[in-house]
């Protein structure tokens, strides 16, 4: 199965449960500025730096 990422956001947004601050992605791509992530579902959403906190291998 290919590597999934949890994505933890400085805080919640429309794309997180609630008050939830994490996501799970299946994709990433690092632009400098900005994020890009691959989501479950097929599309494709980006965030700048600042509203993301980190980025890392999910478990």
């Amino acid at each position: 199965m290919p590597t999934q990422y949890t994505v933890k956001f400085e805080e919640p947004n429309e794309l997180t449960d609630d008050d939830e601050t994490s996501l799970v992605v299946d994709d990433y791509d690092d632009f400098g500025s900005s994020y890009s992530f691959h989501l479950p579902d097929g599309t494709i959403r980006s965030f700048g730096k600042q509203l993301v906190e980190t980025v890392e291998p999910a478990e």
